[in-house]
């Protein structure tokens, strides 16, 4: 160990720096008084048990003493005392083992209790009752006391997990120089247990000679050297046990030699001296000097690079360099290939000098052995080492069995038995993958790759592997191990050597035994170890579970009680009782844990001792994942043993945990995954180990469809936590590669067999078996994952230049002033919206007394109390004490509220009269506005509820400041969106055992996102992961924790120390400190903690942006799209139009579409007129297409090809046609019927809520295609991202429960590049429809929903509830008013309040009677209807929103001023077809942002041609949107087919050209001009109207003739009224060109 080191004296180690100092540690005597042990189990089937009891304690001797036997006893007393010298610095864990005594077999072991000495105290004598069985009274007996000593003490080195104690060096002189010839050659056999060497022998020869052995030890353990004499020197020597001599060596002198024997046949002498010397283990969890330099020097090489790759002005700064990391996965020869590709491609974008790490296992250390062991190979074009790799790969892998390669195999192998080292199978494949990727012997070693590194020319290579136990199986324990040129670590235990010196034998930190270092080929061998797997690594693959395992092999450990109760400190471990298995499962045991071989390696924390508080330690805690992490001895006794050490496959195929260390801070992770097999297990696998070790890890969420064809490339981050790396997981895929030889260029039909590369079948070339590849399919790997890199490129510069971002310490840097930016795998989400501080107010309620209460009862007054509810300042409900029987109640009563200022604080005042047996009568409701109380004011008001009656409410209202600071909100002046904090409740279960009491914890935290958790902790020895809730930080929110049954707490908020399950503790989150932990609750086995935290992104904490844009305007992606748009409307208007010259961009008119029709007959129709639009060639002008219900169909299967409106729609048609006549009998099969429940199934597992409008959504797309469409709403950017079609826009409407759609309808608007609300100016990105959102943040991404489902959605004609049909047929609402709407008044308040025009008015609720409310569920329930998570979730209603200008154009519901019902409080939105209002899809075409000049109106709807136009006039005539007047005069039976309004009498109107569906002149027409001969009149006579029509609205097929009639003439209306189309287009353009003092006008026109 060294000398004794002082607190403030340095410790350097020869290896590295070591970064702790050495605490000095003291002793204490312990005596334990083994007593008596009662109602001992019975281990024999006829007599009771013979017992003893063995104690070891490790850490004080590596002796194992026990009492005497106590004979056929059930209650044997023994009364036996035994002592250690203990240091309290270590964990000392004393194992009481009780065994039965047997004379012929072998001893039963009945239990072994583990107790932690650190429950005792110094200075105290304690007599512990540990509880066996309970139920059977069995209890052992032990009697603790602790005393210091006077011993000096010594010093340790620790780094909070492992504790490296004080070494001293005995040697033994043995001088045989008296001793006479022997017939005989005998032997001295020296032994001291717990040192180094154990054992160790001298032989007695004929000649006299001077012998020396050495033994390492600990100075303060209770060590002995033990000789064993031979028999004839035993009997001269005269010793009595079996002739030993025995000398403890505590009492031997330090640095003085002493004789111990002598006589006639030799002399023995010992010396005993400290080993002085630093450590050659370096403890810490930091990186070491080497690797920091590297880093150093390697930040220079990514910083130029990055510079050119991004374009920068200016040099990066050393803080501002991100760590870029490179993980793999193995698989022999296809993963040591694909990597060459994979470098290959990343050296070609300039990439390769932007890695800092590259981390390998399996089959990719060959690739990274063999590319290391060039200095510069990255500086280098890879070609020629792939080269020669192709070379190593394709050469026939017989001569490498041959006779001359066997020979070679045996004679190293004998050289490392020779050096001392285990050999073993592994070493043999280590050879053999030698000479299969090498001409010649390989001498190259792991520390030689530090030329390649030491100047940064190279990323720094870390090679994985996991240490395995005995008898345990890779799920139950492993350990991560990493290999750098530099060290060996193991990451768990923050111990590390020198790369050189693995192999090596060390013994308490210090290297006792060198040995030459390890050639690399013997490396690769155990870390591809493919050799090592045992039978319960194949019961996983099969199983996924261990179940059986679990029930039949594991040892049985309970925690136990101990009496009486002993304090407990979070360091300590429980008192616990292992029972032995059977022999069967000991048995079973070894079979399914047993491996055919193993790579074993000397442990070089051997003899390092566990911390006293290791358990506490966050470098421990985050590797802490294995079964006996909590049982020290165990732990000890693992690194006493040899390294068993594995491929890391055979727990996860990855190399991510040593680039997951905190201290490489790495920022983006480019994965490269090679394994067979399902391409995405191995991320899930490691993304949920990450999780629950908590280590920041992105989450991971890929669509089942993608699962089933995965893409080359998938981003995974979480921009609101700088510490989460970024994650680029490459799976092994033919994608596009397949299509493409490079990116952009397509192959030749020549070229199409070297894009046919099968990676995934079980006939694939590429599978792990395989040790060969021809020479082709070794090139196609290559370039396939070549290509899956460049094609890619993209994604990875985006990703990095997100990392510099996230670097730098200016937050907005790189990215557009003024805008704040989300990463998503779409592209960069911009919010303008900006945080603004707003303060809170102290709002102070006092309910006075009522006068002249109602009475709810015949025979009694009212027995009164007031419930408060103000749901913007707490989700909770107040109220005040219930007075019984009295006209006139008083109560007095005071409520605080903390209220945001900017917010619309609307405060109920619930009179109730409570009933003891019934339930509660409610009166009323009054509904106040709180900004009607001024700041600083104290005001009584009376409000009269019935002044007939003179019944008055009266209460005191005081309006103060709030002394909190500013809360950060963000605004549009509608919606307004809070401060959020983070909760995080840690539940620390890591003293729990197996087989541990499940305990249960319910979290709840109302009015948060996640509401209510429950925490089940039994078998997790790790601390569980912690729980988050995200509230308002300013609201009166608290948390409940309802705890664990029998459990004896002590609380710091709680006096209460008795608690069972019915009871809990509420905590309020408003008198948290922020970024302070504070203790909830603990106890002996669960601690609970709570700490609120600012909700924050980026390196600077700042707030986090929101994810929701709150905003009236177009989104930028729109307004690049009308830019791009304007192109190619502008030329073809100067081609339609016969303009002499370019429209300049404000001249250009906004021309929209907009549809309308349900089922297949809007489907065939909007076909027929896109192709008329197109033969006249006005689609080009057309910037907008609007759709709901039917025309959705056809609009998204247009948008599934990227150039539709460029392309012939005849084609489209055709197989439009197809799938419009075929039999729609296959949708309802049952085979049909399977896929559906199997869709759904998925769908609820992935976090979305499927109602039958899911189901019907599959049934239209069984209807419309031919097999499963992967499309999705953004896909359709690709559509329109440079303008080349129409922007397409989809139309829904979001009502509510127990609401009819003419009470309550809110209009959504989905574009592929948002969804968004018109009234609310509220909008997320389209993918992130369906997630889930709180206050404007995405709180949980869901897959993006397929077309299908929202095809199902926009068209839900199940949605319909009886109120709806009521309206329908007879457009009134007088019963619907009379008899089931809510009665609410104004009321006057006293004295009057000055009013303000954004004040509500106060109003009072009277509640319908029992009758009216169940007719009200009645006819205004939906059959089904589609749910979605709602993203305005949490949102709050600005105080001045009733003025807002925006929500005022489309406030037209009951509810709109009520903010309070408003949304915001319900978890979902429930969207139904819009047609249920009026059929049209208009709205969105007058938002005043988008501009419209004219629009053109397609209607396909059944029924009045007119109604549509006649309703959307009238709804935008109320609303005050500019529309043109409906002056239809013509006969509904009469129609024309196209009108236009010009809107001259509506200022600011757009032109509108109406299309009804209507028969005019088709039916003498064949085409514009040309009419029908008398064959052909029969395909003239289309019947849209009559009952037995084939285009009615229930028809879901139309027959070959009858969909090409409804097209036909669909196309004829249009194309025979080219002239209309193009006045009106002429008229929109001489409007953009003219002044608005000078408008231009037109008649109405007919057609």
């Amino acid at each position: 160990m060294g000398s004794n080191l002082s607190s403030n004296e340095t410790f350097t180690g020869t290896s590295a720096p070591v970064e702790r100092t050495r605490p000095v540690s003291p002793f204490n005597l312990l005596t334990v008084k083994i007593l008596r042990l009662r109602n001992v189990r019975k281990a024999d089937l006829l007599t009771l048990s013979d017992c003893y009891v063995t104690l070891w304690l490790p850490t004080a001797s590596s002796e194992k003493v026990r009492t005497r036997t106590i004979r056929n006893s059930k209650n044997p007393v023994w009364n036996e005392a035994f002592c250690y010298k203990i240091d309290r610095r270590v964990k000392n864990v004393l194992e009481l083992k009780v065994c039965d005594e047997d004379t012929v077999t072998r001893d039963d072991e009945l239990c072994t209790v583990l107790f932690d000495i650190d429950k005792l105290s110094v200075g105290r004598t304690v007599r512990v009752k540990f509880q066996l069985n309970p139920q059977a009274r069995e209890e052992l007996e032990v009697e603790f006391t602790l005393q210091n000593t006077p011993d000096y003490p010594d010093g340790i080195i620790t780094n909070g997990v492992l504790v490296a104690r004080e070494v001293s060096c005995l040697e033994v002189r043995v001088d045989t120089g008296k001793l006479k010839q022997q017939s005989t050659n005998q032997e001295l056999m020296f032994t001291v247990k717990g040192s180094h060497e154990g054992s160790q022998k001298i032989s007695l020869g004929y000649e006299p000679s001077l012998q020396i052995i050495v033994f390492h030890c600990i100075i303060n353990d209770q060590t002995r050297l033990d000789i064993m004499l031979p028999e004839e020197l035993a009997d001269k020597n005269g010793t009595q046990e079996y002739g030993v001599l025995s000398f403890p060596l505590n009492s031997l002198p330090l640095q003085k030699e002493i004789t111990v024997e002598e006589d006639q046949s030799f002399e023995l002498y010992l010396t005993s001296r400290k080993c002085s010397g630093d450590l050659d283990v370096r403890l810490g969890y930091s990186l070491c000097r080497e690797e920091q330099d590297f880093l150093l020097k390697r930040k220079k090489y990514v910083a130029a690079a990055l510079k050119k790759i991004l374009n920068l002005e200016e040099d990066l700064k050393e803080h501002e360099v991100p760590v870029v990391a490179i993980t793999t996965t193995g698989g022999g020869t296809r993963s040591l290939t694909a990597m060459y590709g994979s470098l290959l491609g990343l050296q070609k974008l300039n990439l390769l000098d932007c890695i800092s790490y590259i981390g390998g296992l399996s089959g990719t250390t060959w690739t990274m052995a063999n590319l290391y062991e060039d200095a510069d190979w990255s500086e280098k074009y890879l070609e020629e080492a792939i080269k020669e790799a192709r070379k190593q790969v394709t050469k026939n892998k017989i001569c490498c069995f041959s006779l001359d390669c066997l020979k070679y195999y045996y004679n190293d192998l004998m050289e490392r038995v020779k050096e001392g080292r285990n050999t073993s199978f592994i070493d043999l494949w280590g050879l053999v993958i030698e000479s299969m990727l090498h001409d010649k012997k390989d001498e190259h070693r792991l520390s030689d790759q530090r030329q390649a590194v030491d100047n940064g020319q190279n990323p720094l290579p870390i090679y994985v592997a996991i240490n395995l136990k005995s008898n345990y199986s890779a799920q139950a324990f492993r350990e991560w191990l990493e290999f750098t040129p530099y060290e060996v670590s193991l990451l768990k235990y923050g111990a590390s050597i020198r790369a050189e010196h693995f192999g090596s034998e060390f013994f308490m930190g210090r290297l006792v035994k060198r040995l030459p270092e390890t050639r690399i080929c013997y490396m690769q061998g155990m870390w591809s170890s493919i050799f090592s797997i045992d039978v319960m690594y194949v019961w996983n693959l099969a199983a996924d579970s261990e179940d059986f395992w679990f029930r039949w092999t594991r040892d049985r450990v309970k925690d136990i009680e101990e009496e009486p109760f002993l304090s407990m400190n979070p360091y300590e471990v429980d008192t616990c009782m292992l029972s032995p298995s059977s022999t069967f499962s000991s048995v079973l045991r070894d079979v399914l844990t047993g491996r055919p071989t193993i790579a074993q390696y000397p442990n070089f924390i051997r003899g390092l001792q566990m911390h006293s508080k290791y358990l506490e330690s966050d470098g421990f805690s985050t590797w802490k994942d294995t079964v006996i992490d909590s049982f020290p001895n165990k732990l000890m006794e693992t690194a006493n043993d040899e390294l068993s050490l594995v491929d890391t496959g055979f727990f996860i195929n990855t190399s991510y945990p040593p680039l997951l260390r905190s201290k490489r801070e790495v920022d983006v992770i480019l994965h490269l995954n090679y394994s067979g097999g399902s391409q995405t297990l191995p991320l899930d696998q490691i993304a949920k180990y990450i999780s629950g070790q908590g280590i920041p890890f992105p989450k991971i969420e890929i669509s089942d469809e993608d699962r089933e064809n995965l893409k080359e490339c998938y981003v995974f981050e979480d921009a609101d936590s700088p510490q989460v790396p970024t994650v680029l997981f490459f799976p092994l895929v033919n994608d596009t590669f397949k299509n493409y030889k490079a990116p952009g260029v397509e192959r030749s039909p020549e070229e199409m067999a070297e894009g046919r590369v099968d990676v995934c079948s079980i006939l694939s070339p590429f599978t792990t078996r395989e040790v060969c590849f021809s020479e082709e399919n070794f090139d196609k790997l290559v370039k396939l994952t070549d290509y899956n890199v460049l094609n890619n490129e993209n994604l990875i510069i985006q990703a990095l230049r997100m990392a510099v971002a996230r670097r730098n310490t200016h937050p907005l840097l790189h990215f557009t002033p003024g805008l704040n930016a989300r990463k998503t795998t779409m592209g960069v989400f911009y919010s303008t919206s900006q945080t603004e501080p707003s303060p809170c107010n102290l709002l102070t309620v006092k309910i006075i007394r009522m006068k002249n209460a109602r009475k709810a009862d015949l025979l009694t007054q009212s027995d009164c109390y007031v419930s408060l509810r103000l749901p913007t300042a707490s989700v909770q409900n107040f109220r005040t004490k219930t007075i019984p029987n009295t006209k006139n109640p008083t109560w007095n009563e005071t409520f605080h509220f903390t209220i945001q200022s900017q917010v619309k604080n609307i405060l109920e005042l619930k009179v109730c009269d409570e009933d003891n047996v019934t339930q509660d009568d409610h009166l009323l409701t009054v509904f106040f506005d709180v900004s009607k109380i001024q700041l600083g004011e104290n005001i009584q008001l009376s409000f009269q509820l019935n002044p007939q009656g003179k019944e008055e409410l009266e209460v005191e209202f005081t309006m103060e400041s709030s002394p909190d600071p500013p809360e950060n909100i963000v605004t549009n002046g509608v919606l307004v969106s809070r401060e959020v904090a983070c909760l995080e409740v840690q539940v620390n279960g890591g003293r729990l055992r197996k087989d541990s009491t499940e305990r249960k914890f319910a979290l709840t935290v109302d009015g948060s996102y996640e509401g209510m958790q429950t925490h089940t902790l039994n078998s997790c020895l790790c601390a569980a992961a912690p729980a988050s809730f995200h509230y308002i930080k300013h609201h009166q929110s608290a948390l409940t924790v309802s705890l664990p049954r029998r459990r004896r707490l002590s609380r710091s908020i709680s006096s209460q120390n008795e608690r069972d399950m019915n009871e809990s503790v509420t905590l309020a989150l408003n008198l948290l400190p922020i970024q302070e932990k504070i203790t909830i609750a603990e106890d002996r086995t669960i601690d609970l903690y709570a700490k609120a935290n600012e909700w924050t992104q980026g390196l600077c904490f700042r707030p986090r942006n929101l994810d929701a844009r709150l905003g009236f305007d177009l989104c930028m992606d729109e307004k690049n799209f009308l830019q791009n748009r304007r192109k190619v409307v502008a030329a073809a208007l100067k081609d339609v139009l016969h303009l002499e010259e370019d429209l300049q961009d404000h001249e250009v008119p906004i021309v929209a579409v907009t549809t309308a029709g349900c089922g297949i007959r809007a489907l065939t129709g909007m076909y027929g007129s896109m192709l008329g639009l197109q033969k006249l060639r006005v689609l080009d002008c057309v910037s907008y297409i609007s759709g709901s219900s039917g025309t959705t169909w056809t609009m998204s299967k247009l948008y599934e090809d990227a150039e539709w409106s460029h392309k012939d729609l005849g084609e489209i048609i055709i197989e439009a046609r197809k799938q419009a006549a075929k039999c729609k009998m296959s949708a309802f099969c049952l085979r049909s019927l399977r896929n559906y429940y199997k869709e759904l199934s998925q769908r609820t597992q992935a976090g979305h809520k499927t109602s039958f409008i899911d189901l019907w959504g599959l049934m239209i797309e069984s209807m419309l295609n031919d097999g499963k469409c992967y499309h999705r709403l953004s896909d359709q950017r690709r559509a329109v991202n440079q303008g080349q079609n129409p922007l397409p826009i989809y139309l829904a409407l979001n009502v509510k429960d127990k609401v009819t759609t003419k009470d309550f309808r809110e209009w959504v608007e989905f574009t592929p590049y948002e969804v968004g609300f018109l009234k609310y100016g509220a909008f997320i990105r389209a993918e992130d429809f369906g997630s889930e959102f709180f206050m404007g943040r995405l709180m949980k991404k869901l897959p993006e929903s397929r077309i299908c489902f929202m095809q199902g959605m926009w068209s839900s004609i199940f949605s319909k509830n009886l109120l709806d049909a009521w309206h329908a047929a007879d457009n009134s609402e007088d019963f619907w008013h009379r008899w089931t709407q809510d009665k609410v008044t104004e009321i006057e308040e006293q004295p009057d309040l000055p009013e303000k025009p954004y004040e509500m008015a106060t109003c009072m609720f009277t509640p319908t009677s029992g009758l009216s409310t169940t007719l009200r569920d009645i006819l205004t329930d939906r059959p089904a209807v589609s749910k979605y998570h709602n993203f305005l979730r949490g949102f709050q209603m600005h105080n001045e929103y009733i003025q807002h200008e925006q929500f005022a154009r489309w406030k037209d519901t009951l509810l709109d001023t009520s903010p309070n019902d408003l949304r915001g409080h319900s978890e979902h939105l429930e969207l139904v077809d819009a047609a249920f209002f009026f059929e049209t899809s208009c709205p969105p075409l007058m938002r005043p942002e988008r501009k419209v000049d004219v629009i053109i109106h397609l209607n396909y709807t059944g029924g009045s041609q007119t109604l549509p136009l006649k309703q959307a006039c009238s709804y935008f005539s109320e609303q005050g949107i500019p529309f043109p007047n409906f002056g239809l005069k013509d006969d509904e039976k009469n129609l024309k087919e196209c009108y236009v309004f010009d809107g001259a009498d509506s200022p600011g109107a757009p032109l509108l050209l109406y299309f009804p569906l209507v028969n005019d002149t088709f039916q003498r027409y064949v085409a514009p001009g040309m009419s029908r001969s008398a064959a052909e009149m029969e395909q003239g006579k289309v019947d849209l109207s009559s009952f037995c029509s084939p285009y009615s609205t229930r028809e879901v097929s139309l027959k070959a003739e009858d969909f090409n009639k409804l097209q036909k003439l669909t196309t004829y209306n249009i194309m025979n009224n080219e002239n209309m189309i193009i006045q009106a287009l002429r008229m929109a353009v001489a409007r953009k060109k003219q002044a608005p003092s000078q408008p231009v006008s037109q008649a109405q026109a007919t057609g």
